[in-house]
């Protein structure tokens, strides 16, 4: 940080143009190195007074933090792109609005940068937009693995071997094939629970669609109180949680 603010001082405009004309004057002197070596420690002068300027470390700091939301942003563009060819049609168009309203509320916190509670809003809607694709994916992934479709076909399952076990004569077989079908009915229980809970899931997607869609209009107001910090925080941590069962249990599922 101290490096890099140094450079900014050292090629900030007033400074830069002084450097510029020390070089440019002397050598159109006579006394070229005296010349130099006097110009070089006036620069240097007063390249120091800038890194030592509280102005002047208000505006990095202000830069730095703008550039950090512009690189939260892109990473929502590419998770973004890399997501929403996962996606089914409805989901896709979930993941759509909600680009559509991270670009509009970046397009109006431009008109308002240099408000440090907009800039508050516009971190904690980056984070949320991140967490909302990485558990919108998710949650694509694990409704797909617990469609309708899927549940059926075991179901179906279930209900030959049930049938096939009365004409089976090899105790050993009927031994085995009895533990078939009571491994697959708790699966089958289990993708019934996971579909109820998918259901919360999407759910907590919709709320953080409005917790977006309230973030714009605060930017687009007047509104000078912070956001709750803690709160999105929160939600944030939530969307993760949510996210690493759905990993998880994904996993699981692999692996049966």
């Amino acid at each position: 940080m101290g490096f890099r603010m140094f450079i900014k001082a050292a090629f900030k405009t007033g400074n830069f143009a002084l450097l510029a004309c020390v070089i440019i004057i002397s050598i159109f002197t006579d006394f070229y190195m005296p010349f130099m070596l006097v110009g070089l420690a006036g620069y240097l002068y007063f390249v120091l007074q800038t890194y030592r300027s509280r102005k002047f470390r208000q505006e990095c700091a202000q830069e730095d933090k703008l550039d950090d939301i512009q690189q939260q942003s892109r990473r929502c563009e590419e998770l973004y792109s890399q997501v929403v060819r996962k996606l089914d049609r409805n989901l896709r168009n979930k993941a759509q609005g909600l680009l559509k309203q991270k670009r509009e509320l970046l397009g109006f916190f431009g008109k308002n940068c240099e408000d440090p509670v907009k800039q508050r809003i516009i971190e904690q809607a980056m984070k949320l937009v991140e967490a909302y694709f990485n558990l919108l994916y998710n949650y694509a992934v694990r409704n797909a693995e617990l469609s309708s479709e899927n549940l059926n076909e075991l179901a179906g399952r279930i209900n030959y071997n049930n049938r096939k076990l009365g004409t089976l004569k090899s105790y050993e077989a009927v031994l085995e094939l009895t533990k078939t079908v009571e491994m697959d009915e708790k699966l089958l229980k289990s993708m019934k629970e996971e579909r109820e809970e998918l259901e919360s899931i999407n759910v907590r997607l919709d709320y953080i669609e409005s917790t977006i869609i309230g973030f714009k209009h605060r930017v687009l107001s007047s509104d000078t109180d912070d956001p709750a910090s803690e709160e999105i925080e929160e939600v944030i941590n939530e969307a993760a949680a949510l996210d690493n069962v759905l990993n998880e249990r994904s996993k699981n599922r692999m692996k049966l």
